[in-house]
This record gives structure tokens, C-alpha cells and sequence, in this order.
């Protein structure tokens, strides 16, 4: 990995896709001419929180100013030439049809939806708004400080947070009896089991700290410093965050050179003993962690 370990190469990969959709973006719009009106390429996920690896697919939107809502035209024009130039690019579309040719609106438009998921959140509309917290301009000149404005405020939001934290903790460790690890047939989900439920405490805490750091390890260093999350607690979600970001990747590299299918999941049989207690050890950590967090928001108190 060139000396570099797993959260270093995050941000490179992640700069690097950057490139591609900036040049996408200026081919399309010699294609059809200049912008009727400043707009901003967005991405969310983990491209989003610059955590990328081998195994990505797209999450990017579109936000523009709202004098330019006469032109949807041109911005669905653009979206449908940037969209196919990233899937021939080899980024397979989100299965969950979360791309700029789905989600394309003014900012108005944007702030309108970001207040709703905070002033009245509901359950399943906050699994989907996950994502989108964590939002990243790639490109185009708009200024999205409204949409940063409503981040910060809904940490200041209890209903909401309470019901963020809720959706947070939808994903946990594959932990069964006697703290053992369940693993499926193709192995253990790193993403599913670990990565995702750290990023998600990661990001409750640092909204509830109104920060508006996008990183996971950013923002578990920024809780602790508005004191909404304890050092101790920031420390064990940051160490297991590194362990199975690692692990994630060297998995994938093997797969690679091996010309398996590169996923998420790791066989426990490909771990050594030392490894596998830590695997253990971390998943225990962070479920402690999610009871914590649930006990912190009242969950069980939500209707």
C-alpha cells in the first residue's frame, strides 16, 4: 500500500475521483454551454467523508442556485452526460438511485428538505438522510453555507438527534452468543458489522458537537473536544475504526490479485488467531459503545 495505511489512501482515492468528475463536468459544459446559473456537484457516502477503497459506487447529487429553476433542461442534460461518464469510468451506479440524475434540485429547494428531516424527523426518512449529512462539494462555484448552517443546527435539535440516534444503531456488530462473531458463508461484513456503525456514532456525536467535519476520525476527534464524546470513547471507535479499514483493504487487494470478487467481508479463516481476537474485541466495543449512545438519547423511549 506504498507506506501509506488505509486512512491515508481514503483521501487520495477520493481526490483522485474528484478529478474525474470535475473533468466530466467541464467536458459536458463545453457540450452544452456555460451554466444558466452557479451550481455544486455534490458527493456523500464515503466519498463524501474522503474514506473510499477498491469497492465504491456512486453518490453524488446536484444542488443549483434557484434562479437557475427555469433551466432544469440543461441540469438534467448535464447530470445524464456526467452520471454514464462515471459508470463507463467504472462507478456502477447506487443501487439505491442516490445520483445526480435522481437528485437534482435548486438550494432552496435542499435547505426546505434538510429542515424537514430536522424539524420533523421521522424514521425512514433519516436512514435515507444519513448519507446526505455527509455531503461534499467536488465541484462548481455555488455557496452551500445554508445547507453547512442547518447541519450545525441539528445538534441543537433533541427530537432530532434522539431519532438520529436511533437510526444510528439500526446496523450492529454480527455478535452472537458468549460475544461470539456470526459469520455468514462468505465471511464477516466489515461494512455492515463495523465500519458503518462507527461512522454513524461518529457522526451523531459530532453533530450533537456542531461541527461540521465530514471524516470519521475527524469528527470523533471533534467530539471530543466540544465534550460530547469522551476521549476513552473516541480512542476505542478510532483504533477499531483503523483496524477494520486495514483489514477491509488488505482483504480486497488479495481478492484482487487472486481475481476473486473484491466485497466487504473477510473469512475468519483468513485472519490468524491474534487478528480474530481482535475482531472480536472491537465489534464487543462498539456494540457497548451503540448501548451507550442508546441509553445517552433515550431510544427506547421513542414511539
Amino acid at each position: 500500500m506504498g507506506g501509506l495505511n488505509a486512512a491515508q489512501i481514503g483521501p487520495v482515492v477520493s481526490r483522485l475521483n474528484d478529478a474525474l468528475v470535475a473533468r466530466l463536468l467541464c467536458l459536458a459544459e463545453d457540450e452544452l454551454g456555460p451554466a444558466p446559473a452557479p451550481y455544486a456537484w455534490i458527493v456523500f457516502g464515503s466519498e463524501g467523508r474522503m474514506e473510499q477503497t477498491l469497492l465504491t459506487d456512486q453518490d453524488n447529487a446536484l444542488v443549483y442556485a434557484d434562479e437557475g429553476a427555469g433551466h432544469e433542461a440543461y441540469f438534467e442534460a448535464l447530470t445524464t452526460r456526467v452520471v454514464p461518464g462515471l459508470i463507463a469510468a467504472s462507478f456502477p451506479p447506487c443501487a439505491g438511485g442516490f445520483m445526480a440524475t435522481n437528485w437534482r434540485r435548486t438550494l432552496s429547494s435542499w435547505a426546505r428538505l434538510f429542515r424537514g428531516w430536522i424539524e420533523t424527523p421521522e424514521p425512514r426518512a433519516l436512514v435515507e438522510a444519513l448519507n446526505f449529512f455527509d455531503f461534499r462539494r467536488v465541484h462548481g462555484s455555488l455557496d452551500l453555507d445554508a445547507l453547512e448552517h442547518l447541519l450545525k443546527r441539528a445538534g441543537r435539535e433533541p427530537l432530532f438527534m434522539a431519532q438520529l440516534a436511533r437510526a444510528s444503531l439500526r446496523l450492529t456488530p454480527p455478535l452472537g452468543a458468549f460475544r461470539s462473531i456470526k459469520a455468514a458463508d462468505e465471511g464477516v461484513d466489515l461494512k455492515k458489522g463495523g465500519l458503518m456503525p462507527i461512522v454513524s456514532l461518529a457522526r451523531l456525536y459530532a453533530l450533537e458537537a456542531g461541527s461540521g467535519a465530514r471524516g470519521t476520525l475527524d469528527r470523533l476527534d471533534e467530539a471530543v473536544a466540544a465534550g460530547t464524546l469522551s476521549s476513552e470513547g473516541a480512542q476505542t471507535l478510532a483504533e477499531g475504526f483503523r483496524f477494520l479499514l486495514g483489514l477491509r483493504l488488505r482483504e480486497q487487494l488479495r481478492a484482487r490479485r487472486e481475481g476473486e470478487s473484491v466485497t466487504n467481508s473477510v473469512r475468519l479463516d483468513h485472519l490468524s488467531p491474534v487478528e480474530r481476537q481482535h475482531l472480536k474485541d472491537v465489534f464487543v466495543a462498539i456494540r457497548g459503545m451503540q448501548n451507550a449512545t442508546a441509553l445517552r438519547h433515550a431510544v427506547a423511549r421513542l414511539a
